[in-house]
């Protein structure tokens, strides 16, 4: 609930503000960070300006009488940091000077600001980024989460090559674990976590600009746009990451499906790029073109949890609210639904904006439950094999302790989805497991846009009902327009169908609200690689391998093109990078035999054969794949057998059967025919090379 009892405390001292409200304390309008105990001792200093206030007055303030501390220690540290926030740590004392033996005193002057004059100030042309912390530290007990490092787009196959390049991706764009997805889920087939930090020290301001040109370019008109900024984890405890992070996936989904018509909300690989950034409102506002800013910070203690939300005007009106909750943590999507509303309020009297859909109601969430879901999420968009594992453990822990939270089920199905794809898990064991939990969680909110598309991969990738899952996500987009993920997975699924110049107008909306995802912007390769468009799609991986030299399933992609183009040598050279970002993969192993063997290197290429079945004993290697090598060996019939093997356990990667070049020799054989049959793939899939990619030109 918000805290009202102090409305009017806002007070400036030498070059500072602070609000007594919020706990936002702010130099020449630039926000400092102040944990809960230094900024309660300025609290209470400034409300008694002048008197000296003694140590047992602090004592009572900042520690309960049933709390049991090291008292002197613990104020003398908090005393230093405010110092030392303040700069108030020479000899001579200019705003809290030490009374021996009896307390403490504030003697600087002070002036009262009235709420009236706006909010805190900030110098001429910089409204300052960073949400209002309040004057409660609220530490949270240590939990398995690491700290945020990575972010991981989903991103999926593109023939050999990009197949392998997607399911072994990440986002390498954003500081914090890419979109648990739906705004939660951002996915990849697997990952090197690090990647991510890379990115933003790399790619730099060229990356962003080209990005973004190409996002705005084609941006849908008359929309409004805002951006949710990684809400600030003010306990000083790295291990409250993932609940930072968790909130702003949960956040971005919820605006998400309040006015779809007429607000956008970017996705979350592109807002996590500014967790830590300290950028001012105006600097994100630039570089994002968005018309509002969302930012939010967190103190959590047991089930409590104190959240601020501000809402600004990144077109130059400041600060338009601010809101200070305090709620168990079973409120905290409530809480969400709350701001998400009040943000379509505020834009339907701003720019007259009608707020559609209005939130459904948020039913209270066990806490241990809401707290498995979102260490889930923290993990899945680690993106290692490990991560996924402990995060199928999280979600069916968030599933148990509360059987009714749809989101945790929809969470589940979807990790089970990534392990079939990824082939951490066979198909046979996961994609049931995926359905039986989409089905969960769609039979207990059908609203939930999440739940459509973990749904809809089951239905594409396992059941090859090509109707039915085109339905589910377009039905995940109706509830979500803002999901760039579902507009990712969309694209793919038509790629898959031959379906390219649809497919294209899908990623040029993924990339509008994800812009400077790499993942996202090297996608266009991956449809141009299917239309046998291999020039542009070169072109446009080249520019991502420019300017991301570490990005893997931009080198896996363009490897791929090069193949079909006949440039083995080049294929080899980007498969062998990335063999060496990504641990020396199974996908990557089977494209650069297939490779070796069109290029006449079979010795080559059988040696790789042998390591692949060697590690077949141990580890699970996708038949498909190993159709793949064969081809590159003239091995007609034993890929067709391998190619069986696949069917028969229905292989993630045969939605790609009819449109990835390698097999194009067998389109003539009865067997192949057959599969394509069972698979059933439409008729735009079937059509002649030539005739798909004069459909893909533009």
């Amino acid at each position: 609930m918000k805290n009202s009892n102090q409305s009017e405390k806002r007070i400036r001292f030498g070059d500072f503000e602070a609000d007594l409200r919020t706990g936002d304390v702010r130099k020449q309008g630039h926000r400092i960070k102040l944990q809960e105990k230094p900024f309660q001792i300025l609290a209470l200093l400034l409300e008694r300006a002048g008197e000296v206030v003694t140590r047992e007055e602090l004592r009572q303030r900042l520690w309960p009488a049933d709390t049991f501390v090291d008292f002197d220690a613990n104020l003398n540290t908090s005393l230093n940091r405010l110092r030392q926030a303040l700069g108030d740590t020479g000899n001579e004392q200019v705003f809290i000077k030490t009374i021996p033996r009896q307390g403490y005193r504030f003697i600087a002057a002070i002036t009262p600001i009235d709420d009236s004059d706006g909010p805190l100030a900030s110098p001429p042309g910089s409204a300052t980024l960073g949400v209002p912390s309040l004057p409660l530290a609220l530490p949270l007990p240590n939990s398995n989460g690491m700290a945020a490092a990575a972010a991981v787009a989903h991103e999926r196959d593109a023939g050999p090559a990009g197949r392998r390049a997607a399911r072994a991706g990440l986002d390498a764009n954003a500081a914090a674990p890419a979109q648990p997805a739906g705004g939660i889920w951002q996915r990849s087939r697997y990952v090197l976590a690090m990647t991510i930090l890379v990115a933003a020290a790399v790619g730099g301001l060229a990356y962003v600009r080209w990005f973004r040109g190409l996002a705005l370019a084609g941006r849908t008109p008359g929309r409004e746009i805002i951006l949710v900024t990684p809400f600030e984890n003010l306990s000083g405890d790295a291990s409250q990451d993932y609940l930072s992070d968790g909130l702003t996936d949960e956040m971005i989904t919820r605006l998400g499906q309040t006015a779809p018509g007429h607000l956008s909300v970017i996705a979350r690989s592109s807002a996590m790029q500014y967790k830590g950034a300290h950028k001012t409102v105006e600097q994100i506002a630039r570089e994002q073109r968005v018309d509002y800013i969302l930012e939010g910070s967190f103190r959590r203690q047991g089930d409590q949890v104190r959240i601020t939300a501000q809402l600004f005007d990144a077109r130059g009106g400041g600060s338009l609210w601010t809101e200070a909750y305090e709620r168990n943590t079973s409120d905290l999507l409530a809480i969400q639904s709350e701001v998400a509303d009040k943000i379509a309020r505020s834009l339907s009297s701003e720019i007259s904006v009608p707020a559609t859909r209005p939130p459904a109601e948020a039913r209270p969430v066990k806490p241990e439950s809401y707290d498995a879901y979102l260490k889930g999420l923290y993990e899945l968009n680690m993106r290692t094999p490990e991560d996924l594992e402990r995060s199928i453990e999280f979600f069916r822990a968030a599933s148990e302790k509360d059987p009714q939270f749809a989101p945790a089920f929809a969470a589940l199905g979807f990790s089970y989805n990534v392990a079939a794809g990824w082939t951490f898990m066979s198909p046979q064991e996961a994609y049931p497991k995926a359905r039986a939990a989409a089905q969960k969680a769609l039979a207990i909110d059908d609203t939930l846009a999440d739940s459509h598309l973990a749904y809809g991969e089951v239905l594409h990738e396992y059941d090859w009902d090509w109707s039915a899952s085109e339905k589910e996500y377009q039905r995940a987009l109706e509830l979500n327009p803002s999901s760039a993920v579902g507009h990712k997975l969309y694209a793919e699924y038509l790629t898959h169908a031959g379906r390219f110049q649809e497919a294209f107008a899908q990623i040029h909306r993924a990339q509008e609200l994800d812009p400077v995802s790499l993942v996202t912007n090297s996608f266009v390769c991956f449809v141009y690689m299917h239309a046998r468009e291999y020039t542009k799609a070169i072109r446009e991986c080249e520019k991502v391998v420019e300017l991301q030299p570490r990005f893997m399933p931009a080198h896996a992609w363009l490897a791929g093109a090069y193949v079909f183009s006949g440039h083995y040598e080049q294929a080899a050279a980007e498969f062998k990078k990335a063999l060496e970002l990504s641990s020396s993969a199974n996908y990557f192993l089977t494209s650069l035999a297939m490779t070796y063997g069109l290029e006449g290197k079979k010795d080559e290429a059988r040696k790789l054969l042998g390591e692949l079945n060697l590690r077949a004993t141990q580890t699970y290697v996708s038949p498909f794949g190993l159709a793949d090598v064969y081809m590159g060996l003239a091995d007609r019939e034993q890929a067709l057998a391998e190619l069986e093997k696949a069917m028969q356990e229905h292989s993630a990667d045969l939605v790609f059967l009819a449109t990835t070049p390698e097999f194009d020799s067998l389109h003539d054989d009865p067997r192949f025919k057959a599969m394509i049959a069972r698979i059933g793939f439409p008729q735009s899939a079937l059509a002649e090379p030539a005739a798909a990619s004069k459909s893909a030109s533009r």
